[in-house]
């Protein structure tokens, strides 16, 4: 495959779970960031994943230790040459990803895979930043990256077969089960699943029944692993809610409006586990 060095920028949730997956399988990884702190904090969340995967018995600490030792981090984008995959895990903003492909574009090898793990953003808005937009693709994992088998590989339709048969090797290596998807906005997965989160929100505002019952029938009656509200708790009410409005924003349906219980968590900051307090709340 030949694909051996990843540069991930953008080290939150997403960025150091992508990093923490390739690490242990060999790859070396590149992380970017925007300052030095965010950069050790980044460090410190991959360190603290493969430490979790130690303490579970899924590697020993000398693996951790030398996954850990193939990493590097750097507050420069220029970093990202000579990686044979750039991918951009930075937060969702449009102007944001089109900056960072643009960087892309001039800082990368020239045969580089140019990958973005964007939920809901178009990516043929972020391959038109660049002149070589047939080596764009997305790579939309999926939270925890580490345990979680899907990934979405997203085609726009100046990407190439090549590029296509890249990332679906990339995903294959890092233990995924890639499927591909055309370009539009939410993908398949986010496509499906905001409407479900969305609606659960507006059941549980009507009265319809708790939270805890809304779960439990889509735990006990569908067999998911968790029900809307703990998945969306797990996933980051602000993240829901920003993937709400960029779909609505792209689709002008009523059922992508974020509920106004949603909207009051995210302003008070209340943002799912991650703030120990989202609808639910968390030791």
């Amino acid at each position: 495959m030949g694909l051996k060095k990843l540069a991930v920028v953008g080290l939150g949730t997403m960025g150091a779970g992508i990093a923490q997956t390739a690490l242990p399988l060999g790859f070396d990884v590149v992380g970017i960031e925007r300052d030095a702190e965010a950069g050790n904090a980044g460090r410190n969340r991959i360190a603290g994943g493969l430490d979790k995967f130690v303490r579970k018995g899924l590697m020993n600490a000398q693996e951790a230790h030398d996954a850990l030792a193939r990493l590097t981090t750097s507050t420069d984008r220029s970093a990202i040459e000579g990686a044979d995959v750039v991918v951009d895990a930075a937060f969702e903003d449009v102007e944001l990803k089109k900056e960072l492909f643009r960087d892309f574009d001039r800082l990368a090898s020239p045969t580089a895979l140019l990958a973005s793990n964007t939920s809901t953003i178009p990516l043929v808005i972020m391959a038109a930043e660049t002149t070589t937009p047939e080596r764009v693709v997305g790579l939309h994992f999926f939270n925890p990256v580490p345990l979680m088998q899907l990934v979405e590989v997203i085609t726009t339709p100046a990407t190439s077969e090549s590029s296509v048969q890249a990332a679906l090797d990339l995903a294959i290596a890092l233990g995924k089960s890639p499927v591909v998807i055309k370009d539009n906005p939410g993908f398949i997965g986010n496509l499906l699943v905001v409407p479900l989160l969305l609606d659960a929100i507006r059941a549980y505002e009507r009265g319809v029944a708790s939270m805890t019952d809304i779960d439990s029938v889509i735990t006990l009656g569908f067999n998911h692993p968790m029900g809307p509200f703990a998945l969306a708790d797990l996933i980051g009410l602000d993240i829901v809610h920003d993937m709400a409005v960029r779909m609505y924003e792209e689709y002008r349906d009523p059922k992508y409006w974020p509920p106004t219980l949603l909207t009051q968590h995210v302003r008070l900051g209340q943002l799912g586990r991650k703030t120990n307090r989202g609808f639910y709340t968390y030791d």
